[in-house]
């Protein structure tokens, strides 16, 4: 079976199914024999383990999610060690809202058949063993999320952009935050190399924590890629929305964050809510709906659920800001 008449059986959309073009099941989906100490590794929590291990694609029982999540994997495998092309990446949809169990940990075992290839990787590049453990533990992080979101044990409710690029040595996490290996390419092809900023959603974003990190990263990716120089260091997240300073403290962590960004212009999205549901989706850590959410419904016990929900009733939307960190060129 092929992975894009898999999808199809399953429920994709048309659109989502789009994202698995010219993607290949090979051998088919490699889970180690050690899945059970690699999925505790990974930070999963022992009622999320027990999930997972009882949600294992199998090409007789589940042969559509077998194949899907066979797809996946070899694309982590095929892309193992690159850093993102200037084109970007384009994150795995969330799968269809009445996946079985086995649907929803599909992504989950497609990251874990790849994990020893990824060490391997890290060890090579002197990439300590804690560094490695924080980069992997997004999976456990995700599957925390998802429960709290969703009310449902997996990852798959919820797309994934970081976890895939992590677990093929694109993205590491240290300290506050983690950085994306990205290329800065031209027309005529790689110009340089950049480090892109993300914010776990692992606590307050700290400012001196947020400065310890940038400046450890630095020194890590100086002895882990020489090949690859950093030239800059750009942030692309809600978090950076100006608007934000209209509702929040100036002291506040995350106005002291977007201070040290030079914003680049906006340039408005085809779909003027995509702010709102990144936002909703990271920020508050909320389920979005496909239509305008229930402004009601919104818990009004912090200052950004606050923002959020008079923004939005003043007719306003909130939009994604991408920043160069200051004193980078």
């Amino acid at each position: 079976m092929d992975v894009l008449s898999a999808a199809e059986r399953v429920g994709f959309s048309e659109q989502a199914r789009t994202r698995f073009q010219g993607l290949e099941v090979g051998d088919g989906l490699r889970v180690p024999d050690d899945a059970e100490a690699l999925i505790e590794y990974c930070g999963v929590a022992a009622a999320d383990r027990e999930e997972m291990l009882a949600a294992r694609p199998d090409p007789d029982d589940d042969p559509e999610w077998w194949t899907i999540a066979s797809a996946l994997a070899g694309e982590v495998e095929r892309d193992m060690g690159l850093a993102l092309p200037s084109t970007g990446f384009r994150g795995w949809p969330a799968v269809p809202q009445d996946a079985s169990a086995v649907g929803l940990f599909a992504n989950a075992w497609a990251l874990l058949a790849n994990l020893p290839r990824l060490l391997d990787l890290h060890a090579e590049r002197g990439v300590p063993d804690s560094v490695s453990r924080a980069t992997v533990s997004a999976l456990g992080g995700v599957m925390s999320t998802h429960r709290h979101v969703f009310g449902r044990p997996g990852v798959g409710l919820m797309p994934l952009w970081g976890p895939p690029l992590r677990f093929r040595g694109a993205d590491y996490e240290i300290g506050r935050h983690d950085f994306t290996r990205a290329q800065l390419g031209l027309g005529d092809g790689v110009s340089g190399h950049l480090l892109m900023i993300h914010i776990p959603p692992n606590g307050p974003l700290d400012a001196q924590e947020s400065e310890e990190s940038v400046a450890a990263a630095v020194e890590s990716f100086k002895r882990w890629y020489p090949e690859e120089p950093v030239h800059a260091f750009v942030c692309h997240s809600w978090l950076l929305d100006p608007q934000l300073a209209e509702y929040l403290r100036p002291e506040s962590n995350i106005i002291r964050f977007q201070q040290r960004f030079d914003l680049l212009p906006l340039l408005p999205p085809e779909d003027p809510a995509e702010g709102d549901r990144e936002l909703m989706r990271l920020g508050l850590h909320l389920p979005v709906p496909d239509g305008p959410p229930d402004l009601d419904s919104i818990p009004q016990d912090t200052s950004l659920q606050r923002a959020f929900v008079s923004h939005l009733r003043a007719g306003r939307h909130w939009y994604g800001r991408t920043g160069m960190l200051k004193g980078w060129s």
